[in-house]
């Protein structure tokens, strides 16, 4: 259900702002809705993402403190 609704999001927003990127009157209202919109897919997409790093990150400092 978290995929669909934050597929759908970005995909009304890059529709909201091609549209309004091809238009030659402006609506800054569309504009700010489809950036909104398409910002809030990416996030409901990147908080159900997990780090992969976090190991990595550990080994990474541990051996630069050795090398110091």
């Amino acid at each position: 259900m978290k995929k669909i609704c934050s597929l759908l999001l970005i995909t009304v927003g890059a529709i909201l702002l091609i549209i309004e990127i091809a238009s030659s009157k402006k609506n800054y209202y569309l504009q700010s809705a489809g950036i909104v919109c398409l910002m809030s897919g990416i996030f409901i997409i990147n908080t159900s993402v997990s780090s992969r790093s976090t190991n990595n990150n550990v080994e990474y400092l541990k051996n630069n403190e050795e090398e110091e």
